[in-house]
């Protein structure tokens, strides 16, 4: 008489196990390599990249002297991945001066890790989405990424629209005289 067998053995349930696991593994590695690897930057798309690649924590993009190879960093120093920067020209970092008066700004020391070194420009992305006021210019274009200013930097060839921008009281309302009691 033969008995029929219903069921798996417990050695045949350990192989199933065990090659799933392998599948399971093998595509985590890939898709997280995949989410994670960013070759290369585009200073058009540079704070969706940076969005793509943040995991709910904030993350800074800090470039070397060159301004071309760049280090994206979670908040714990952890080095996320390397990327390059894809620019039509030299890439210099502006700012405003105190007199309201645009003018190209040296390098920025950063740290990681407790190692401080030198580089072209940093920025930060927070997770609410907003990131650390930035401004470069590339050949004749500037380049703005302001907190408030959205997925896509602010482009123009002309140093007074980029000030009638970033000086725009309708987006950036800023305090009167009359808040702090001055006459």
């Amino acid at each position: 008489m033969k008995m029929s067998r219903s069921g798996m053995t417990l050695f045949e349930l350990l192989i199933v196990m065990t090659i799933v696991g392998i599948i399971y593994s093998i595509g985590l590695f890939t898709l997280k390599k995949e989410h994670i690897t960013a070759p290369t930057l585009n200073l058009t798309t540079l704070k969706t990249t940076l969005l793509a690649l943040s995991q709910s924590g904030e993350i800074r993009l800090n470039c070397d002297t060159s301004c071309h190879e760049c280090r994206i960093i979670s908040n714990d120093d952890t080095l996320l991945t390397t990327a390059n920067l894809k620019a039509t020209g030299v890439l210099q970092r502006y700012g405003f001066n105190r007199f309201g008066e645009l003018t190209p700004w040296g390098k920025v020391v950063t740290q990681s890790k407790g190692e401080m070194s030198q580089g072209c420009f940093e920025m930060t992305l927070h997770p609410d989405g907003s990131t650390t006021p930035l401004i470069l210019k590339s050949d004749t274009t500037f380049y703005a990424y302001t907190p408030l200013g959205g997925n896509k930097p602010y482009i123009t060839q002309s140093e007074e629209e980029l000030q009638k921008f970033i000086f725009n009281e309708a987006l950036y309302p800023l305090k009167g005289d009359d808040i702090y009691g001055a006459q």
